[in-house]
């Protein structure tokens, strides 16, 4: 395992903590009746909602309250004073910190709801880097997942590290896009021109779409983590239902160690399905090269027909669990044809999709349908 334990800031504990109360606060209180399909779309709408207005508002008393202040703009011989500046960008920062933990506290109010609706329990798991206390609240204060490295498994191997820069630098700048250009920006250009009106219907409306779409997006994805962590949850269950044989078990690790690589992050739910295989794998401390494609491939020739079925039927369902298939995964799965049954590739769409969709029941049988049907003994 890596040596760098990964230590949670500021704002990932501020959320965990957040989480964890409203769990305490729910006691003996029980889920209502509807799917988790409905509850899920219920609270994409009612996120999507609330934040479009969470965003205008403070948006709209920003512009407000910015015409009572001096105007200026950014010449090189400005003469405003250094007051007035500090007074505008105070203001600026006051209902911008505000609108964001408007944000954050409903995303982690509908997080919370959204999990209990699939029945997932926010338990703390200190054995993992990634608890769901954790992993909701990544998400919702849009934190990314930590670059870390267990086992010798390496997600990065394959990934663009210049790409990643540019598409991290794109992603962050959506706050200077929401709160800096459609504030400040149009106050500099219009300033108390006749055109100062425009702004309430620009700047109000940029934000608060903005954020709704934030917020839709967060939620898709935290309906897809919730979905695939009640799979691999349902995965480690049929898995240590039965004594398997050890080399079983570590050909299984190796095909959830290449999804890790090859979705290029350490999704929370892998790292659930890895510590959850290690704890029953004897002699894990010798296992070596567990992101290597070529092992993997050499781990299934020391296994029967019928064992051959579950390392292929994992990294087939590891591969839907963000919901689409990416060019590495089918290159793979032309990889494993000569050991895999034809029908596979499609049935794992079907799950990718109803993933997508957010089709909990409807996970759960396609999986099925893709997991081996053992016999009874």
């Amino acid at each position: 395992m890596s040596t760098d334990r990964y230590k949670p800031g500021f704002l990932e504990q501020w959320g965990r903590r957040v989480l964890i109360s409203y769990r305490s606060k729910a006691k003996g209180e029980t889920s209502g009746q509807d799917s988790f399909s409905e509850s899920s779309r219920r609270f994409l709408f009612w996120g999507s909602f609330w934040s479009f207005w969470i965003g205008f508002f403070p948006s709209i008393t920003f512009v407000y309250l910015s015409y009572y202040l001096p105007a200026f703009s950014f010449t090189p011989f400005s003469s405003i004073p250094y007051q007035g500046i500090l007074t505008f960008l105070l203001l600026l920062s006051i209902l911008t910190v505000l609108e964001f933990y408007l944000l954050f506290r409903l995303g982690f109010h509908l997080s919370y709801q959204m999990a209990r609706a699939a029945d997932v329990e926010l338990a703390e798991e200190p054995e993992l880097i990634t608890p769901i206390p954790g992993m909701m609240a990544r998400l919702v204060l849009e934190i990314p997942d930590p670059r870390i490295q267990l086992y010798g498994i390496d997600p990065y191997k394959h990934l663009n590290e210049r790409a990643l820069f540019f598409r991290t630098a794109l992603y962050k700048s959506k706050v200077f896009l929401s709160n800096i250009f459609a504030k400040l920006i149009l106050k500099v250009i219009l300033g108390r021109t006749s055109l100062r009106f425009l702004i309430e219907y620009v700047s109000g409306p940029i934000t608060g779409i903005w954020d709704s779409v934030t917020t839709y997006i967060i939620l898709i994805e935290l309906r897809k983590r919730i979905i695939t962590r009640k799979l691999a949850d349902a995965i480690l269950i049929l898995f240590k239902s039965k004594s398997r044989n050890p080399k079983l078990i570590e050909s299984v690790l190796r095909s959830v160690a290449l999804s890790i690589v090859f979705t290029k992050t350490f999704h929370p739910n892998f790292e659930y399905l890895l510590f959850g295989l290690l704890g029953i794998m004897p002699n894990r401390e010798q296992l070596q090269n567990l992101d290597d494609w070529d092992t993997f491939v050499s781990s299934l020739q020391v296994l029967n027909d019928e064992e051959r079925k579950w390392p292929i039927s994992i990294f087939a369902i590891c591969a839907s669990f963000d919901g689409k298939l990416n060019e590495e995964e089918l290159v793979a799965f032309q990889g494993l044809s000569v050991h895999s049954p034809s029908w596979i590739l499609d049935r794992v769409r079907h799950l990718s999709r109803t993933i997508q969709k957010g089709e909990l029941a409807e996970s759960f049988l396609w999986m099925e349908k893709i997991l081996p049907q053992e016999r009874n003994t």
